[in-house]
């Protein structure tokens, strides 16, 4: 549990939820990844590699930011459900 929300400061435990995109480990990670997949296609697409290969290649980066942008809607769904159901968002943000 957060030291802030043990002291009982509750916009700070907010403002800690509150990251930015590239304050995010995975979120680095997984444009790091996308960034090479698409270095591979690039590479494929200069030296002539059979279609069906490139094929697989664009699925597979597909696949992947699929599955991240799909795991990390999930989880924002469960921590805003989490956090309306505790009262710590007040109905004035719920509303915007």
């Amino acid at each position: 549990m957060s030291e802030s929300l043990k002291n009982g400061n509750n916009d700070k435990w907010l403002d800690e939820i509150k990251k930015t995109p590239l304050g995010s480990k995975k979120f680095l990670a997984a444009m790091i990844w996308n960034i090479g997949w698409l270095g591979l296609i690039w590479f494929g697409i200069r030296k002539g590699i059979d279609a069906n290969v490139l094929s697989a290649m664009v699925y597979a980066a597909g696949t992947v930011q699929a599955l991240y942008l799909g795991g990390q809607s999930a989880v924002d769904a469960f921590v805003r459900a989490a956090m309306a159901k505790s009262g710590f968002i007040q109905k004035d943000e719920q509303s915007s």
